[in-house]
């Protein structure tokens, strides 16, 4: 970070302390990494990197309004005046905490938007493809993954999730549209089926934990890193 870039972002910093906020590296402290406050939908990777990004890149959800304020100018993540205590009760709910969770994993995600915009120009006039690439766009926003961008990613796919039994195929659909796997109750820590628009996507946070118990041999570099 240059001098000039410092300067700045240290000023802006010292107002918002007189201010009541708090640093989010300060409320967390040593030793507390972004997992808890990725696997609960509060923070998000962002679309593209940065020079100076902090925070390995990830960026408040529209969830995290009540407790976060993002300087995006200032690289700045803030919690708000009289909600470090809420926000440090909302962390003890996180729904995996033993899930690996490597920051410098995940992947700038504007190749994810740009495939949705890519589901809305071949919507057309078709309202319920157009709802579906809006509900993708809006899960994107707070920090889940389309399974596609994860088979991507790592060349896992149905095919993993089945013979993992996260999935199971399915004989009868609920309705036309639904998708054709469904999720175990195993699957249902990484993976959760959006019903009404038949995709499957991954939850927040989990998309390294999911690669591990795919495939852990060719995870355990990412897994094993500091």
């Amino acid at each position: 970070m240059s001098a000039a870039v410092f300067e700045a972002r240290y000023s802006r910093l010292l107002r918002l302390r007189e201010q009541g906020y708090e640093e989010l590296s300060d409320f967390l402290g040593e030793g507390k990494g972004l997992g808890s406050l990725a696997r609960l939908g509060l923070l998000r990777r962002r679309e593209e990197g940065a020079a100076f990004q902090r925070y390995h890149g990830y960026v408040p959800t529209p969830g995290a309004d009540p407790y976060l304020l993002h300087v995006s100018e200032r690289e700045l993540i803030m919690v708000k005046p009289g909600q470090s205590v809420k926000l440090m009760k909302l962390m003890a709910k996180d729904p995996a905490p033993d899930a690996v969770f490597k920051p410098t994993y995940a992947e700038p995600t504007a190749s994810q938007f740009r495939a949705v915009q890519e589901l809305r120009d071949q919507a057309g006039r078709d309202l319920w493809r157009t709802q579906r690439a809006e509900r993708v766009h809006e899960r994107l926003l707070c920090g889940w993954m389309d399974l596609r961008a994860f088979t991507t990613r790592t060349g896992l796919g149905e095919g993993a999730l089945l013979a993992a039994e996260l999935c199971s195929g399915r004989e009868d659909l609920p309705h036309p549209k639904a998708h054709h796997l469904e999720v175990t109750p195993a699957g249902s820590v990484y993976l959760e089926e959006d019903p009404q628009f038949g995709v499957l996507l991954i939850r927040p946070g989990m998309e390294l934990p999911l690669f591990a118990a795919l495939e852990p041999e060719k995870a355990a570099y990412w897994c094993g890193l500091p």
